[in-house]
């Protein structure tokens, strides 16, 4: 059985393989996405190739569009964010090693837009519970989960 995740109105992913070593995935990238807020993920390592359409990925204070047949690596603890501006969708195949809680992570993603969760407070929660998987760069929006995360149930099972 294929498991399809949605983490927010232009993301989907459909897992292709996941072990303790390893989360793979096939991501979807809607056109003209919304551009996410920077983040890390302190402790594991991304690989990327784009199977069709484009995306547009920030590292530090540079941008660059990649498109299909091109491939990056988002080391652990590299700033960085991604989206499509694009006008047709972008398809990618995504590695993240080692997998740690990253299929958690992305499974708590998809409970909240499953259950029309999509605000402030239900999000800071998933980011509060799973800090060690991915932690936004900004001070303001650190804070914001520190405070808010642990008043949402959005974090838990």
């Amino acid at each position: 059985m294929t498991t399809t995740l949605t983490l927010n109105g232009s993301e989907s992913l459909v897992v292709l393989d996941s072990a303790a070593d390893r989360f793979e995935v096939e991501a979807t990238y809607e056109p003209r996405g919304e551009r996410p807020p920077k983040h890390v993920h302190p402790h594991h390592d991304e690989e990327f190739t784009v199977l069709s359409g484009s995306i547009r990925v920030g590292f530090a204070d540079d941008e660059r569009d990649y498109a299909a047949g091109e491939a990056f690596v988002v080391p652990r603890g590299t700033a960085h964010h991604m989206w499509n501006p694009g006008d047709e969708p972008a398809v990618l195949r995504w590695l993240s090693t080692p997998a740690g809680r990253v299929e958690e992570f992305f499974t708590a993603m998809d409970r909240l837009q499953r259950e029309g969760r999509t605000g402030l407070v239900p999000l800071a929660g998933v980011l509060h519970a799973y800090r060690d998987v991915m932690r936004p760069t900004s001070a303001v929006t650190r804070a914001a989960v520190r405070v808010l995360g642990p008043l949402s149930r959005s974090g838990r099972a």
